[in-house]
């Protein structure tokens, strides 16, 4: 086979227009701009894991203060007095046993205390708030009438009525408790509800010498520890509910708003006022084998004893911002490439993405020790100087180095002020993300994507095809 044979035999090369560069063409902005936006959002992979990790750690802290709980004293709730007095019904077949059934009565007016003393318990590397508190309630009975319960002729066991009152975890009760009727003996408390009711959360005090056929009064005293929130439940025709601590940072919460507070730096002070119509509860009905507790211990009002700086919901707010914090730093170090005429590998975008994914890691466990806004600023500054060091490496001009750490301090000042400000967040967010998107459109009006040049797109436009030769 000849030369020329073998020449026409081989496939000749794609055809380029003229003055175009293959390998220029692939390295062109906009292909490299769609392989960053693909590495960014591939980043998500393992802010996953830290997310995971975060809720692992969160979990663990939780844990933390239920064990604490546990040993302490758990959420406090403490509903009553109310007067549970056990009576016959008769039966309605011949020789047939009569029936038992407890009535409960709710106090016609209740006056409750509280006074909770704060301090922080450690459990391993969690601090968990608890209280030693001191509830008063000074309650007034009207005489029991069976007929606001049934029409039946009933018979009332006066001698098995009890005064009730509910403790959401009476492991917490401390010294005795005792209950003062008239001006008679301090009558002291017995576990469970009494009258029979063997479920529920509650203590009880046996009234067998009181007269019940007047109008009484009754005051009582309870010394009682517990964590993170005290609640009272205004279980009488009108009840007046007061409470007080040295917490600074308190968190409402219950079936009520107090309607009147003070919060200062030596703690807070509420107030309530409830009337028997806003809980949808009768002041006289029959036990009925219900749970004691739906009685008792739901439609509470108090106060939580809320953490302010809660790092782990910080923690997740911040990674939340990751995806968009990795793609802006991306954008920016893209953009220094451009100026500098560098040509850096996905492989040193994807260090930097692991850099930004570590300050996440970074900040959850040192946030454990040193508390957020440290952990922070301790986190940001190393992540900053770190990708700002590597990227004048890289670029071989510290100078622009220094320029994208000033970027990057900018970015994690505005991520902190979004943190910090949750009512506005969504808002701010918004606002910086348009404007920066603005400044990339802008900044980026001239960049010719394509990478071929003004002198080739001029090539390819002015000159004429050239004509085929004659066969």
């Amino acid at each position: 086979m000849s030369q020329e044979q073998q020449n026409e035999s081989k496939p000749e090369p794609p055809a380029f227009p003229a003055g175009i560069n293959p390998r220029r063409f692939g390295r062109s902005p906009g292909l490299k701009f769609f392989v960053i936006g693909f590495l960014a959002l591939l980043l998500l992979i393992p802010l996953m894991f830290v997310s995971g990790l975060r809720s692992e750690r969160s979990a663990t802290a939780g844990q933390a203060a239920r064990e604490i709980g546990e040993a302490w004293g758990r959420e406090q709730v403490v509903g009553g007095p109310a007067l549970l007095v056990p009576y016959l019904v008769p039966a309605k077949i011949a020789n047939a046993a009569p029936t038992r059934e407890v009535a409960v009565f709710l106090a016609d007016d209740l006056q409750a205390s509280s006074e909770a003393q704060t301090e922080i318990r450690r459990r391993s590397i969690f601090d968990v708030p608890v209280y030693r508190g001191k509830v008063a309630l000074n309650a007034r009975f009207l005489p029991p009438d069976f007929k606001a319960i049934t029409s039946e002729t009933v018979q009332p066991l006066w001698n098995e009525a009890v005064l009730a009152v509910g403790v959401a975890d009476v492991r917490g009760l401390k010294n005795r408790a005792t209950a003062q009727i008239r001006d008679g003996a301090a009558i002291e408390f017995e576990p469970t509800f009494g009258a029979g009711i063997r479920e529920g959360s509650g203590i009880h005090a046996a009234l067998r010498d009181a007269d019940l056929t007047r109008p009484f009064s009754v005051s009582i005293g309870l010394d009682l520890n517990g964590s993170r929130s005290l609640s009272i439940v205004p279980l009488a025709k009108n009840s007046a509910i007061r409470m007080s601590s040295n917490w600074e940072h308190p968190s409402f919460s219950g079936a009520h708003l107090p309607d009147d507070r003070v919060i200062d730096a030596n703690g807070f002070s509420a107030s309530w006022r409830v009337s028997h119509l806003a809980r949808n509860l009768p002041l006289a009905f029959s036990h009925d084998n219900r749970r004691a507790d739906a009685t008792f211990l739901n439609g509470g009002v108090g106060a939580r004893f809320y953490q302010p700086v809660d790092l782990y919901q910080l923690v997740d707010r911040a990674i939340k911002y990751g995806v968009l914090f990795v793609g802006a730093v991306f954008l920016a170090v893209f953009g220094l490439e451009l100026v500098a005429r560098g040509n850096l590998h996905a492989v040193q975008y994807t260090l930097v993405g692991f850099a930004l994914v570590l300050f996440y890691v970074l900040l959850l466990s040192l946030a454990e020790h040193l508390g957020f806004l440290t952990a922070y600023l301790t986190a940001a500054a190393a992540t900053t100087a770190l990708i700002a060091l590597y990227i004048g490496l890289v670029l071989r001009s510290f100078a622009r180095g220094a320029v994208l750490g000033l970027i990057l301090a900018t970015g994690y000042g505005l991520v902190y002020a979004l943190l910090k400000s949750e009512d506005f967040a969504l808002l701010a967010g918004a606002i910086g993300g348009f404007v920066a998107l603005a400044t990339l459109m802008l900044a980026t009006a001239r960049v010719n994507w394509s990478g071929l040049g003004d002198s080739v797109a001029k090539s390819v436009t002015s000159d004429p095809a050239r004509p085929t030769a004659p066969v």
